[in-house]
C-alpha cells in the first residue's frame, strides 16, 4: 500500500546547534530553505551547527506482511550475509528489488515475509543476473599482473 499525503509534502529545515545548557539540539525549525539559511548565517553561535533538511509526510510503501532486507550473495556459492534495512531510502530500493555488484558479490535490496523467503528471492535475482551476463567478474590485480 502506498502512503502519500499529497496536500502537504514539503520539507522542514531544522537548525541543529549543540547547547550544553539546555541539552536541546534544535532551537528553530523553518519550512522555507531561504529563511533557514538566512537564520543560520545570522544567528549561529557554534562552528559545528548545521541545517538538517527533513521531508514532511513522505510518500512511502508499507506492507505489514513483509520486511525490507539487504542481502549480499557470493557469485559461485550459497554464502550470504543478510540484514534488515529500516530506513526510507533503502525500503524504496527494496520495493524495486534494486541490486548492484561489489567484486564477487551481488548486493540486493528486497521485500520478503521472512529471512528464508528473502534468501530464496535473492538467489533467483542473482541467478537471473548471471544468466543475463550482468554479473561479470573483473580480474583481480594478481590476475592483471599475471601472478595468479
Amino acid at each position: 500500500m502506498e502512503l502519500n499525503h499529497d496536500e502537504n509534502n514539503g520539507c522542514l529545515y531544522f537548525i541543529l546547534e549543540p547547547n550544553a545548557e539546555t541539552n536541546i539540539p534544535v532551537h528553530v525549525v523553518f519550512d522555507d530553505a531561504f529563511a533557514a539559511k538566512a537564520y543560520f548565517n545570522r544567528f549561529r553561535t557554534f562552528s559545528d551547527a548545521q541545517i538538517l533538511e527533513c521531508r514532511l509526510n513522505p510518500g512511502f510503501y508499507t506492507d505489514i506482511t513483509r520486511d525490507c532486507y539487504f542481502i549480499q550473495l557470493e557469485r559461485n556459492s550459497d554464502v550470504y550475509v543478510i540484514s534488515l534495512a529500516n530506513d526510507l531510502q533503502r525500503s524504496e530500493l527494496a520495493i524495486k528489488e534494486h541490486y548492484f555488484f561489489e567484486g564477487d558479490k551481488i548486493c540486493i535490496y528486497l521485500m520478503a515475509p521472512c529471512e528464508e523467503d528473502a534468501v530464496i528471492a535473492a538467489h533467483k535475482i542473482r541467478d537471473k543476473a548471471i544468466a543475463n551476463s550482468e554479473f561479470v567478474n573483473k580480474p583481480s590485480l594478481g590476475q592483471i599482473l599475471g601472478r595468479v
